[in-house]
């Protein structure tokens, strides 16, 4: 089993000790042979010595091959240990700081044959094989020996995961964190958005209903007292009368506008739909002396508020053009509710065109009816008046 990882910091410490760990075998080799006892001192510095080089050949930065490192330990160091006992007929603790790294570098795929081996068949094959203790409780003493070294680096591993796994947590909680941090300047930016196209809708939103409202309106004041002018000296009653409907169309359009503002429908909410539109037509042809008509196909269902009031708004647009910019004498409104659909058509004879421009009033039409994915269709032509069509898709 490979790990490729840079060293810690334990693993510099452990290949400090075991570097002194052999600097002291070979001073020992020196000054007292007899620690080694029947074994050449060369051979045992040999095996020493391979054992650390072959060690860091698989034990390096970036590299850490878990199977290898106690393999090698046991042929060399392993070999040496077996070699005093058998020769001396004595036991030495020449493995207990390799052991250290062997329990370092233990792993679950690994300890299943470290720990038997290392620590309980090296102690244990003295006493059975070459009789090196002269009592059980020597044995035992020993034996705790090997668990406690292999337990200092076991203790030693855990450490350096629980370390490294904690470097990896904090370090995603960083990247978490500035994460988290540009994605609320994101968030607080795209606030910012909205909160400015929502003035901007709205702005636009009371422009369009000021534009319906008030342009419905003063068209059909201005188109009255025209017609007052001319009764004022001829018919003086019937001037009266007309200034009294004008005086009350002037309330309603106070009325729409002070609604439009804040958000009301348009007309009283227990009216159908056909019956505010026919109401609409009639107080417009009574204002301007336009011949309205007002037809119903299909069979009338209830509407939702925003489509009925964009609906409302898209007929008294309509009617302001026709009469203001038309010269219209005649409209004809058909209102048909279809299965998917609902279709406001408001066809005048007036003067018409050939180059139709979009204004502001037509533009806040088709605004209304795409904010509901709805569809607006103009034609018009020079001498043959002009037909407005708002269809909005329905589930019924």
């Amino acid at each position: 089993m490979i790990e490729r990882r840079p060293w810690h910091w334990v693993d510099w410490m452990l290949l400090s000790v075991q570097t002194g760990w052999f600097l002291v075998g070979a001073i020992y080799a020196v000054f007292d042979q007899a620690v080694f006892g029947q074994v050449p001192v060369w051979a045992a510095l040999t095996l020493m010595l391979l054992g650390i080089i072959g060690t860091l050949a698989f034990w390096r930065p970036g590299y850490v091959n878990l199977t290898w490192v106690p393999l090698i330990l046991l042929v060399t160091v392993g070999t040496l240990q077996t070699l005093i006992v058998w020769t001396s007929g004595r036991t030495v603790g020449i493995i207990f700081v390799p052991l250290i790294l062997i329990g370092f570098l233990a792993h679950r795929r690994t300890m299943w044959w470290t720990i038997p081996v290392f620590v309980f068949a090296v102690p244990l094959s003295s006493w059975f094989l070459f009789h090196a203790y002269k009592g059980a409780i020597y044995a035992l003493e020993d034996l705790l020996n090997y668990v406690m070294f292999f337990g200092i680096g076991f203790a030693l591993g855990r450490l350096y995961r629980t370390q490294v796994k904690t470097g990896r947590l904090l370090e995603e909680n960083q990247r978490q964190y500035s994460l988290i941090r540009q994605q609320n300047q994101v968030l607080e930016q795209y606030a910012s958005r909205i909160e400015a196209l929502t003035l901007q809708a709205e702005r636009n939103r009371m422009a369009q209903e000021l534009h319906d409202t008030v342009g419905h309106t003063f068209t059909s004041v201005i188109m009255g007292m025209d017609a007052v002018s001319y009764l004022i000296e001829a018919a003086p009653d019937k001037a009266k009368e007309q200034l009294e409907k004008l005086r009350s169309v002037t309330r309603s359009g106070l009325e729409e506008v002070r609604r439009s503002i804040h958000q009301m429908a348009p007309q009283e909410d227990d009216l159908i739909v056909s019956e505010q539109f026919s109401r609409l037509a009639n107080e417009f042809a009574m204002q301007t002396g336009t011949v309205i008509r007002v037809e119903v196909k299909g069979k009338e269902y209830e509407l939702p508020q925003q489509a009925r009031w964009t609906l409302f708004r898209c007929l008294q647009e309509s009617l302001t053009n026709a009469k203001r910019h038309g010269h219209a004498s005649v409209v004809t409104i058909i209102l048909e509710f279809g299965a998917k659909y609902v279709e406001l058509s408001i066809e005048d004879n007036g003067i018409g065109s050939d180059t139709l421009e979009s204004g502001f009033g037509l533009t806040a039409m088709r605004d209304r009816l795409e904010a509901l994915t709805g569809t607006l269709h103009v034609r018009s032509k020079s001498g043959e008046g002009t037909c407005v069509r708002c269809r909005i898709p329905m589930s019924v």
